[in-house]
């Protein structure tokens, strides 16, 4: 790819909004076993040793786990991931939290970095872009993933050596990771285990009509927007940009809209001190009231008691 061309895999992950985000680095010897519930995306890496991956779905195949696996659940799928298959699973909530679930490596360990966020309190799965139920990759295997490897070595150095900030080490180096294998997975256009491919978004922001309307629509969730002003920028008819873009992106246009700046605005309720009311214009609402009402009407809670959750989450 040319380094000066648009890139529409950044454009469709940079906006990514990942609630409730940890991660952690696990060392165990033998006999482990996690439980992941519904509507928690999960992302394992791992760096030694083996294990079974197992979705708790009817009919579904356990998926062998070997060093240098990369596996991300895109659709929140409940799981468990074993030692072996006849091992028994812990709640994943259990463990996520503890960094001190760690014994000293040797050559028959396994080391595991896992990190996850919820679904829950979102309408529409961000990573619904066309990815499949499973992302299997390797980064011995795959060269696009091999910049992963010091990566890792610099997280589970920072780990290791206890260094002032290492758990938010952890947590952002593996957000580099998660991004780096969606990433590949994209470019790859890989079908997955499930042969559920389709990157539907992935060819809207590379279509002529569509993807300039999704790219200036993004980066200005405050505008005003309507239907006729995302045709006219199309440069087509209202009825022909519904179409085309409902047919690619999977929903109405004023719908993803919605959407986007729910999801953007649970970021900035979640993530930053901003005023209610500033947030209400940084998303695209007129009044504070009309956006509380939009909120309320799409997560259940006003902003503040979306707020007040949120901190009360972070200081449990």
């Amino acid at each position: 790819m040319n380094l000066f061309q648009p890139d529409p895999i950044a454009e469709l992950l940079e906006k990514l909004y990942l609630p409730q985000w940890k991660a952690v680095e696990w060392t165990f010897p033998a006999n482990w076993g996690v439980q992941v519930p519904e509507n928690v995306v999960s992302m394992y890496v791992f760096q030694q040793g083996s294990g079974w991956f197992i979705p708790d779905t009817p009919g579904a195949e356990p998926i062998r786990m070997m060093a240098g696996d990369h596996l991300i659940t895109p659709w929140g799928t409940p799981h468990r991931m074993l030692h072996t298959l006849d091992c028994s699973a812990e709640p994943v909530a259990e463990r996520v939290d503890d960094p001190t679930w760690h014994i000293p490596t040797g050559p028959e360990s396994t080391a595991i970095l896992y990190a996850q966020f919820s679904l829950n309190e979102l309408k529409q799965n961000p990573l619904s872009i066309g990815l499949p139920k499973y992302v299997h990759l390797n980064h011995r295997a795959d060269s696009s993933l091999r910049s992963c490897i010091p990566i890792l070595d610099v997280l589970s150095t920072a780990k290791r050596e206890a260094e002032h900030g290492w758990q938010l080490t952890v947590r952002k180096l593996a957000e580099i990771i998660f991004i780096k294998t969606l990433s590949v997975e994209l470019t790859n256009g890989s079908e997955g285990t499930n042969g559920n491919g389709g990157n539907h978004l992935m060819h809207a922001l590379t279509d002529a009509t569509v993807g300039p309307v999704l790219k200036v629509l993004v980066d200005s969730l405050g505008d005003p927007w309507t239907v006729p002003k995302m045709a006219k920028l199309a440069k087509v008819s209202k009825s022909a940009f519904s179409e085309r873009f409902r047919n690619l992106v999977g929903t109405p246009p004023l719908q993803y809209l919605t959407e986007i700046r729910m999801q953007n605005a649970c970021e900035l309720l979640r993530e930053s001190t901003i005023e209610i009311a500033n947030i209400a214009t940084l998303v695209g609402y007129e009044s504070p009231s009309s956006f509380s009402n939009a909120f309320k009407r799409w997560n259940g809670k006003s902003p503040a008691e979306y707020r007040r959750g949120a901190k009360q989450l972070q200081q449990s």
